[in-house]
This record gives structure tokens, C-alpha cells and sequence, in this order.
């Protein structure tokens, strides 16, 4: 017996869920009986073996892309093309479908391939998808009305997205699957508008005072959940602009962040130790890092970074921060 996209019957939000897991309990009680559930969520039944799936081997990849597309044969071309799908199933059949309905030789899918790559997989809401594909956690649901304000019917889009296994939800967010996110991503260095939506929204989060026991210090606690992207986004504009002060100045609030509420090393440390010495901000920043390498217990660390401080104050004159340093 099998219970497919069983997300649906057995969400625990669901209604009737608890007796259709009575109903499951009980049927996985026949020795005569093998159930099999496939589902996007966790939360099955008590007692089931969990297996992951696992991506196609070769010779089960072109038997994937065979069965849909007729109209070519195997060749080391549409092997390599396969290799940089990463073997996912759904985007072997993605392509598939989109090669087959529009009459591609092998020839032709190659000459598609290079020049488009998975833009050939182009959906009717592809601004939607480019903007889940750069955010490495996916986008929280709770921005939805904000990064989306043009497109009206947003929920039911992600739910689409959802049901045709282009994203998955977890944890309060919408991820894509890879490896569609690493092809959707912008390629360019030019930010697209909804990253600088983005990017104002969170800097505007970003420049309150983190002071602990005053009104609204609890609130700074949302970069728990959305620390890897809003650091993706830093890291980003820090690369396409270096010179922008509102971009350092909230990498320096971000780190503030994250030395009360979530201390751990971060990526853009390499970005702001290769600023140069002269940068004004420089050493403001350098007081942040060392504190996080506190937190984290490498004291070695710390006092190389505090020592090059130390010096930089110095040079700048600023009484005190040398104090503080």
C-alpha cells in the first residue's frame, strides 16, 4: 500500500489526522501488509523506517531522461549535461519535458544547455524562483507581503512551488532544491531589485540599540532564525560595494547581533580583515570580531585581532577606543 505525497493526510495541522494515523498504525500491523509513504515532512507515523533518497546513478539518470525525451540519443554531451544537474531526478525530468515539447535533437539541447543552462527550465513566476534560489536558508513566509508587495495571489505561488517539488517549507521558511538553487541564483554582481528591498529591510532591522533589560531587545532576536541569509546578503554587497558605508556599518551592527544572540564565527570576518588600514571603519570592526572569537573560546585569536586593533587606534588617535581596545 502506498501512501503518496501523504504532507497532505498527515500534516499535523491537518484535519483528521489523528485518525488516519490510527488507520496507518493499525494496517502496519499485518504482517501480510507493506506500506510505503512518500512525503515532503518529517512527521509520519510511529515505527516507520525512514530512508533518504539519495540521487540517481548514471545509468539511472539516463533512464530518468530517456523515458520523456525521444527525440535524441545517448551521447558524452547529454552526459555531461546530466552530470551538471547533479543527478536530481526532478531536474533531469525538467529538462526532459522542456527538450521533448519543443522537438530538441541532442544537438540542439546541447546548444540550449550552453547558452541557457537551467533558464530553460524558465517558470512563469522565474523572478519569484531567483529570488528563493539566493537566499541560502530560502525566504522566511513571514516576509512574503514585504520581498513580493507586486504579486498578489504570493501564497498560493509558493504553495505551487511546493506541490511541484521546486521548494520545500521547513521551519517557517521556503527553500528551493538544489541544485535549481545554484543555477537560478543571480549570476551577475548587479543586484536584482528585491535585493535591495532586501537590503533596506534588513539594515533598518539592524541599526537599533542592542541594549539587554531595554524595551525592544528582545525583539533583535529575529536574526536567530535568519542569520545565514542576512549574512548571504552582506557578504554580497560588501563584494559589488566596497565603498559604501551602509554597508559596512551594518555588517558592524550584524556582528553586535550575533555577540548576543547567536555567537559564532562568521564568513565576513575574511572580507573585513582585507580591508585596507586606511578604511575609516576598519577598526571599529576590528573590536567587534574579537569579541565573537571570545564567545567561541579561541583566546589566541582574540588577542592577535585586539593587538592589530591597538595599533590601528593608535595611528587614528582615538583616545578612546585605544582605552576600550
Amino acid at each position: 500500500m502506498v501512501l503518496d505525497n501523504a504532507e497532505y493526510t498527515l500534516d499535523p495541522q491537518g484535519t483528521d489526522v489523528p485518525e488516519i494515523y490510527t488507520v496507518v498504525e493499525e494496517l502496519s500491523q499485518f504482517s501480510s501488509i507493506c506500506i510505503c509513504i512518500t512525503s515532503r515532512i518529517p512527521t509520519i507515523p510511529p515505527g516507520c523506517e525512514t530512508l533518504e533518497i539519495q540521487t540517481l546513478s548514471m545509468e539511472a539518470a539516463w533512464d530518468t531522461f530517456f523515458r520523456t525525451y525521444k527525440h535524441g540519443e545517448q551521447s558524452d554531451l547529454v552526459d555531461n549535461i546530466l552530470e551538471q544537474l547533479g543527478f536530481y531526478s526532478l531536474s533531469i525530468t525538467l529538462l526532459a519535458t522542456v527538450a521533448e515539447h519543443n522537438i530538441w535533437g541532442t544537438d540542439r539541447l546541447t546548444r540550449e544547455w550552453e547558452r541557457q543552462q537551467t533558464r530553460v527550465l524558465k517558470t512563469e513566476h522565474s523572478k519569484s524562483l531567483a529570488a528563493i534560489a539566493f537566499f541560502p536558508q530560502g525566504v522566511d513566509e513571514n516576509n512574503l507581503n514585504w520581498l513580493f508587495p507586486t504579486i498578489t495571489t504570493r501564497t498560493n505561488i509558493f504553495d505551487k512551488f511546493c506541490i511541484l517539488s521546486l521548494t520545500y517549507g521547513t521551519n517557517g521558511f521556503v527553500t528551493m532544491f538544489a541544485p535549481l538553487r545554484d543555477y537560478l541564483s543571480p549570476k551577475d554582481s548587479k543586484p536584482f531589485p528585491l535585493l535591495c528591498v532586501a537590503k533596506e529591510h534588513h539594515f533598518t532591522r539592524m541599526s537599533v540599540s542592542l541594549i539587554p533589560d531595554e524595551p525592544g531587545f528582545g525583539e533583535t532576536r529575529w536574526i536567530t532564525s535568519e542569520d545565514v541569509d542576512v549574512e548571504h546578503l552582506l557578504d554580497i554587497f560588501a563584494l559589488i560595494d566596497t565603498n559604501s558605508g551602509s554597508v559596512w556599518k551594518a555588517c558592524a551592527k550584524f556582528m553586535e547581533h550575533f555577540y548576543w544572540h547567536r555567537p559564532r564565527l562568521i564568513i565576513l570576518r575574511s572580507k573585513i580583515e582585507g580591508l585596507p588600514d586606511e578604511h575609516h571603519l576598519k577598526p571599529e570592526f576590528l573590536l567587534e570580531l574579537p569579541r565573537l572569537f571570545h564567545l567561541v573560546g579561541n583566546r589566541m585569536e582574540r588577542k592577535r585581532l585586539l593587538t592589530h586593533t591597538l595599533k590601528l587606534q593608535r595611528a587614528w588617535g582615538n583616545g578612546r577606543r585605544v582605552a576600550r581596545t
